[in-house]
């Protein structure tokens, strides 16, 4: 069985809005994402990436996304995946494609994709290129 994350280490750098968030988390991650099974082939994968990132739109796990609460991201991730890593790399793709976003977009941009994003109705997506270079 994985331990359920003990943020008494970290602490010191924690608000008092924290622990109650870090214990959310990881008993959403115990009830919620642990009973799950692993997706036997890459479809299944794509399917059950689909159901957690609307789960964890609305259960609310996004949020610090959008407010760039990082201690918070950081909390929410480790729980996730300490049950699913599925689920945890679903909220690391939410965070690196709605970034940007937040913080180079114009309000229509924000409006549009990262509230849904945040909200678990569309899925963040991150794409990079080099100047002169291409990929």
């Amino acid at each position: 069985m994985t331990p359920t994350p003990d943020p008494h280490p970290v602490r010191p750098f924690l608000e008092d809005r924290h622990q109650p968030l870090a214990q959310e988390a990881a008993a959403y991650a115990s009830r919620e994402l642990r009973p799950r099974p692993e997706p036997r082939d890459d479809e299944a994968a794509r399917k059950e990436a689909k159901a957690l990132l609307a789960d964890l739109g609305r259960a609310g796990y996004f949020r610090p996304i959008r407010e760039q609460d990082w201690r918070a991201c950081c909390l929410v991730r480790e729980a996730l995946a300490s049950a699913s890593p599925l689920a945890d790399a679903v909220f690391a793709l939410q965070g690196l494609g709605t970034l940007p976003i937040l913080l180079s977009g114009n309000e229509a941009m924000r409006e549009r994709w990262v509230e849904a994003a945040i909200a678990g109705r569309a899925m963040a997506a991150f794409a990079m290129t080099e100047a002169g270079a291409g990929s």
